[in-house]
């Protein structure tokens, strides 16, 4: 049995999925950075703010800038998404990778898609986002400037993190096009010392709604977008090109459901509808009184029409304060290999991590951050025996970091030393409250015990969750928690939020047939049975950025080509007047 230090926290923790929202910090005066320097530094270096942990190739000046404009979106978020929140104020901090190119996201996930700018991944190894600085940040104005050109790297960075945002703090998992159409809603958003500008329609948003302006085909309505059907490629378009199509239909949607205090309020109406599993465009008709076959008419009337750009004073909200810490060269090597074991990756690309990691840090024998992260490597993909000298003589020193203890409890784990895990475990989470990963693996210790789950095994995996809300994996393993305990309701509250993700088919394919269960009454053994089925190996939610813009390029060049072999048919068919031919294939309405 556990020291009961930690579980009277686990047990105040998992009370956090009764909380409405989160307590705002105190606004600061001005931003702070502090600056650790190192000889022989490492191009990468490490950032903490209130919200995050950044590592960067960059530059300092660039990650400040960064910060200061994700702080201050994440704080509206909580405003914009109060009635939904599920935080604390206590979560622990997104780990970000803020690279100065795309091919630093190359081998993080097999099956990459094309145009891939950027990635957040959520699995039982950690949370983490990736993104990419296309072009260099500006430092803003001390008022918001609505016609001011867009930047294209911050328009896609405000555009994951809100789709991220929702996943980690709220229930929202349906429908997608809301998901979409905020993220693509605060992608246009601005940031000075005192001002938000929200509202902007985004560059490439604009760029294809224009393009449909122009006479060209469209291939989605709005029944598709409430339906979410934005996954196949249709006609000429590609499945990127039906995607943004969807994108652009539902920032607009969004952009008329956020409008007015009128129409928030049936927002809010609307999701708590679609949550209790009304169909969604019967939950859209009951809220706003459209019916789903005359929205294409009102949404081109809104835009047309009634399209704002807001310019708010919004002087409280807190700038980013900053700790900036150089890494030696020895420690920038493994930058990259520890976020790619973190992303839970297939085993063939784990394997492949452990022997490049295992040539690396042979030259670092007296690096802590080498030895760590060769240690993850020979936990999770090669003999965790390997792994214990160092963990062991590192988690005797004085001081010894929550990750050695974590670290060092998962290779006992693996290696079936069940009472010693236990105990690592729990002191890492006594260091680490926080942790989401400590608490799983101390979930699956008490499992593998052998016996039923007691107390502390059950709030482990509920603390997981709690501290991980995004990791469909830890919503599983608090589902059946919450089920074992006796706790339904919150058990089907777990299970809908994976159910509602169509985003993870196969999970939420589980999660109905799970619901259906708990609502005819499982039993302990079946619980107990489906809780010790252990996901497979590469398990892990995935969101990728797609640069946009390369999409609608490709979208204009097709379409010439198009109208150019149309206008080459027509020409063959009626050679005697190519001028007619030309004007009927350029010049004609749709």
């Amino acid at each position: 049995m556990m020291h009961p230090s930690w579980y009277l926290a686990a047990l105040l923790s998992s009370a956090s999925l009764l909380q409405a929202h989160a307590q705002q910090p105190a606004p600061a005066a001005a931003p702070s950075v502090t600056v650790a320097g190192q000889r022989h530094a490492s191009e990468w270096f490490r950032v903490e703010s209130q919200h995050f942990i950044v590592y960067s190739d960059t530059s300092n000046d660039d990650v400040a800038l960064l910060l200061n404009q994700l702080e201050k979106l994440d704080q509206m978020l909580r405003v914009y998404t109060k009635p939904f929140l599920k935080a604390t104020g206590n979560e622990p901090k997104l780990t970000f990778y803020y690279h100065d190119s795309a091919n630093d996201l190359d081998g993080l996930a097999a099956n990459q898609p094309a145009d891939a700018i950027g990635l957040y991944t959520s699995c039982t190894a950690a949370v983490q986002g990736f993104g990419v600085q296309l072009n260099k940040l500006e430092r803003p104005d001390k008022l918001v400037k609505p016609k001011a050109e867009q930047s294209e790297s911050l328009a896609y960075l405000f555009e994951a993190y809100t789709r991220h945002f929702i996943y980690r703090y709220t229930d929202i998992r349906a429908p997608t096009s809301f998901i979409d159409g905020l993220a693509q809603y605060f992608a246009s958003a601005r940031f000075s010392d005192a001002q938000m500008l929200v509202g902007r329609t985004p560059l490439n948003v604009n760029r294809y709604l224009s393009f449909l302006d122009q006479g060209n085909p469209y291939y989605l309505d709005y029944k598709d977008v409430l339906e979410q059907n934005d996954s196949r490629a249709i006609g000429n378009m590609s499945q990127a090109g039906v995607k943004l199509e969807f994108a652009a239909r539902s920032w607009l949607l969004t952009h008329y459901m956020l409008s007015s205090d009128d129409n928030r309020n049936k927002l809010v109406t609307y999701l708590a509808a679609v949550y209790r599993d009304t169909p969604i465009p019967q939950a859209f008709e009951q809220a706003y009184g459209i019916k789903t076959g005359d929205l294409g008419k009102e949404m081109w009337r809104y835009r047309n029409t009634s399209v704002k750009v807001l310019q708010v004073d919004v002087p409280e909200l807190t700038p980013a304060v900053m700790e900036f810490k150089s890494l030696p060269q020895s420690s920038g090597e493994f930058v990259l290999a520890e976020s790619a074991l973190k992303s839970c990756p297939t085993r063939p690309a784990g394997e492949a991590l452990l022997r490049q990691t295992a040539r690396a840090a042979a030259n670092y024998p007296s690096n802590d951050y080498a030895q760590l992260v060769l240690s993850r490597a020979q936990i999770d993909w090669g003999n965790p025996q390997d792994a214990l000298p160092y963990l062991s003589a590192a988690a005797k020193k004085p001081g010894a970091s929550a990750e050695v203890l974590y670290l060092l409890g998962r290779a006992q784990l693996r290696l079936s030393q069940l009472d010693a895990a236990r105990n690592s475990l729990g002191q890492s989470l006594n260091l680490d409250p926080k942790s989401a990963e400590a608490a799983y693996a101390l979930y699956q210790a008490g499992l593998q015990s052998g016996q039923p789950p007691d107390d502390d095994t059950l709030a482990a995996a509920i603390v997981a969750f709690n501290n991980g809300h995004e990791v469909t994996t830890l919503a599983r393993s608090a589902a059946l928690a919450y089920a074992y305990a006796g706790d339904q309701a919150h058990a089907r509250n777990a299970l809908k939020l994976m159910a509602h993700n169509i985003r993870e088919p196969e999970l939420s394919a589980w999660a109905k047939i799970w619901l259906g269960k708990l609502a005819a009454g499982v039993g302990k053994d079946a619980l107990l049975a489906e809780m010790r089925v252990q996901p497979a190996a590469g398990t892990a939610f995935r969101e990728w950025t797609i640069a946009t813009a390369t999409v609608m390029q490709d979208i204009e060049r097709n379409a010439g080509l198009q109208k150019a072999r149309s206008y080459l048919d027509q020409q063959s068919v009626n050679p005697a007047n190519p001028d007619r031919a030309l004007q009927s294939t350029f010049g004609g309405s749709r």
